[in-house]
């Protein structure tokens, strides 16, 4: 009765009381009588007799339930501590080998640069130290990895004694320069003093630091063309070249090297008046190297029998087209009003011979000439239009996208747009209004000098495009001795040889050291290496046994209008 929660029985014959059980009466807080139930039923198998019950009522109220439940809650609760202790517990335990593994994660994930630094609450603490150990030893090999990169690039691009590019590569790129169908510029031969003759006379070191400065202030004046380079080419002989520049702008350069000299202290033995020689020259396509220096050389010869500080120009008659900054802005702002530069392509194909994406090419025109992105747009940076440029070059490309089916397309973009808020922020919204398979297909190329100057500003809107599927090329490489950190920091997918590297490079071994180096540097990585400017078969085969994934230029195809594709 007590389990059941019956409290009184009576037994009744009619009005006579036959039989009556009663549990002992005791206080009990959970039974009241508003819980209490009455019962009054006849037994069918005893006529006149019927049975009186009182119970108590469980779904009167809570009172019986918790009265019930009330040792069974705090054995749960109990338990429930008792989980909750072993729990925290045994995550005390595993909380050093989940950051182990989560830090390992990192590593295989290739954030290397982040995940150097251990926790010293990782466990085991040995598996921890050696990954630290491992990951400090790797460091430092790719630090002195990045060293002798740089010096395989100083040794087949250097002078030893300037620092500045060697003949080799001065030669190289002006090749280039002349096998390109529309390319002009001028070459400068700068004749500077002897100074192996003065090295008897007493002044030694002020004649040093004279020549340092000289040096420097060449250099730095270089500079200022984008495209310009300085190099050593022959003991006391320096080399200018300035492609897609007039004589006019060479005439004033030349100008501005001779009055920066008279700012340089005097040294002992030096006349300040018989510093520099200055030869020019013009050269355009079609000419051989040898010609252009060799012109070159003759002017600076004549200027030194000019006597004093000067400049001779070479009397070779060269045909060139002279445009002013006004008529550069004017042709800038026409073609961005016609909806941009005119686009050509050429494939860029891998080594077992599958197109790996196309190449895209902005040109504009003046009349009936093609001016390549190489001639214009140092103009339009020094303008202000790059923004503008990409902007357009960018709306172009889009609709390409869905063109050229499933293919990859690379295009140049700026370095000083991308570096602009307000062009991250268009960019972004621009790429975030197609679809991530086209998104995908995009391969933005960066100069890798410029990429090397302003990496640390770089990061955060390579970031972006990579997360928005985009991929980064490095355009130019070897043009500039700089370091390939670049590589693993930025993840980059593309890495293309400058086309002075792979000239002839079947007969330089210093460029094929410097390109096997570079395949090197890309083990280990999602970046391939391609060669730009292939033209012969030679230069192909030897690319192929030096590691690299891809090539583009004229012994695959010429550059092609996109319309005709």
């Amino acid at each position: 009765m007590r389990s059941s929660g019956v409290n009184e029985i009576i037994v009744h014959n009619n009005s006579h009381q036959v039989y009556q059980l009663k549990l002992p009466t005791s206080y009990n807080a959970w039974d009241t009588l508003t819980n209490q139930r009455y019962v009054d039923a006849p037994l069918m198998h005893h006529p006149g007799y019927s049975l009186k019950m009182v119970y108590i009522d469980p779904t009167a109220s809570y009172t019986r339930s918790l009265e019930t439940m009330f040792p069974v809650t705090v054995s749960i609760g109990l338990m429930i501590l008792v989980l909750l202790f072993s729990y925290r517990w045994l995550r005390e335990q595993t909380l050093g080998l989940e950051k182990l593994e989560r830090r390992a994660r990192k590593i295989l994930g290739g954030e290397r640069e982040n995940a150097v630094r251990g926790d010293v609450h990782e466990f085991p603490p040995n598996a921890s130290s050696a990954v630290d150990r491992l990951l400090s030893d790797l460091a430092d090999a790719r630090e002195e990895r990045g060293r002798v990169d740089t010096l395989i690039r100083a040794f087949a691009a250097q002078d030893s004694r300037t620092g500045l590019n060697n003949r080799l590569f001065f030669d190289n790129q002006l090749t280039t320069q002349l096998e390109d169908e529309g390319a002009h510029g001028v070459v400068m031969v700068i004749r500077v003093p002897d100074w192996e003759s003065m090295a008897g006379l007493p002044g030694k070191r002020e004649r040093e630091e004279y020549r340092y400065s000289l040096v420097n202030m060449l250099s730095t004046s270089v500079m200022r063309y984008p495209s310009g380079l300085l190099a050593r080419y022959f003991q006391n002989n320096f080399a200018v070249l300035l492609p897609h520049r007039s004589l006019k702008e060479a005439e004033g350069f030349a100008s501005q090297l001779i009055n920066s000299v008279s700012a340089i202290p005097p040294a002992n033995g030096i006349d300040s008046e018989e510093v520099l020689h200055i030869g020019i020259s013009l050269y355009h396509y079609g000419q051989s190297t040898e010609q252009v220096m060799d012109q070159a050389e003759q002017a600076a010869r004549n200027a030194v029998l000019q006597g004093s500080n000067g400049w001779f120009i070479d009397s070779n008659p060269v045909p060139e087209v002279v445009r002013g900054s006004v008529k550069w802005r004017t042709l800038l702002e026409q073609t961005l009003a016609r909806g941009g530069p005119t686009l050509l392509q050429k494939e860029a194909v891998s080594v077992s011979g599958e197109v790996h994406h196309h190449d895209i090419l902005p040109y504009i025109y003046d009349g009936g000439q093609a001016l390549p992105s190489a001639e214009y747009y140092p103009l339009v940076q020094q303008l202000g239009m790059a923004e503008s440029y990409d902007r357009q070059m960018l709306l172009q490309i889009i609709p390409l996208l869905r063109h050229f089916s499933a293919e990859k397309l690379a295009f140049p973009v700026s370095i000083d747009s991308l570096l602009q808020r307000s062009f991250q922020r268009w960019l972004r919204d621009t790429l975030l209004q197609s679809e991530k398979s086209l998104r995908q297909r995009i391969l933005f190329e960066l100069s890798e000098a410029d990429v090397s100057q302003h990496i640390d500003r770089l990061r955060p809107v390579v970031r972006l495009l990579q997360g928005l599927g985009c991929h980064i090329v490095i355009s130019q490489a070897g043009l500039k001795v700089v370091s390939t950190s670049y590589i693993k920091q930025l993840q980059v997918t593309l890495v293309k040889l400058h086309p002075g590297l792979v000239r002839n490079i079947h007969k330089r071994v210093e460029n094929q050291l410097f390109v096997q180096s570079l395949t090197g540097a890309c083990e280990g990585t999602s970046a391939q290496v391609f060669a730009a400017g292939v033209r012969t078969k030679e230069e192909w085969q030897v690319l192929k046994d030096k590691g690299i994934a891809g090539g583009q230029g004229d012994f695959f195809a010429k550059p092609r209008p996109v319309s005709r594709v």
